[in-house]
């Protein structure tokens, strides 16, 4: 890999070698702190959400470096969740005849496959038992998707006390448009067409799929 002049396999292995002699923990929680404080202090806000699909590969790391911080996890039918992957992203789902798997052939199938589509079935198939086991966790606020979308309100009230913020300051769930959202390349972009939450989402998947 040369899209570094110093090469980045060489640059991994230099600070892999200096930091194996601290505390990862302590320099990871430092870097984090900095960069959600300067968010924080330019937005004028105290609180920030930090939200990705694939934290569920480093909940681990994240315990360790926030132990006391609060998770909301967020649960939604899987089917929706296959849909949505199908719709939003294009990753190729197709109902297969029923015949019997070996792990030679699921090899082959993995070897075959974009890595984008392998990451996204890895969310589907992987992520969601290992998030669902995580809902135990103390300071764990668990939400189901399809109930926050049929009552926002008293979902996001009930999500606000749970983060001991005064739900009475949050009027209504109406939905603002940050303008961060447009001109970042990240995110599903459908969002940016919606100015209410709708409901239609819920069961959408029994026509995608």
């Amino acid at each position: 890999d040369q899209r570094h002049p110093a090469g980045s396999s060489l640059i991994k292995a230099a600070t892999s070698e200096f930091l194996g002699r601290i505390d990862r923990t302590i320099v990871s929680r430092a870097f984090a702190d900095a960069a959600y404080d300067q968010y924080l202090a330019e937005a004028g806000k105290r609180i920030i959400i930090d939200k990705t699909p694939r934290y569920w590969t480093v909940l681990e790391f994240l315990e360790s470096v926030y132990p006391e911080a609060p998770h909301i996890l967020l649960m939604r039918n899987p089917y929706a969740i296959a849909a949505s992957l199908k719709s939003t992203w294009g990753i190729p789902l197709r109902t297969e005849s029923s015949h019997s798997v070996s792990v030679s052939s699921l090899v082959d199938l993995m070897l075959r496959l974009p890595d984008v589509i392998i990451t996204s079935l890895a969310d589907l198939v992987l992520g969601l038992p290992k998030l669902a086991a995580h809902r135990t966790r103390p300071q764990t606020q668990f939400v189901q998707y399809e109930l926050l979308v049929a009552h926002p309100d008293e979902e996001i009230r009930r999500l606000l006390t749970g983060l001991g913020c005064d739900p009475a300051a949050v009027a209504s769930a109406g939905m603002r448009q940050a303008d961060y959202l447009r001109s970042s390349s990240f995110g599903d972009r459908k969002i940016l067409e919606r100015n209410a939450v709708d409901e239609s989402s819920v069961k959408s998947w029994q026509s995608q799929l």
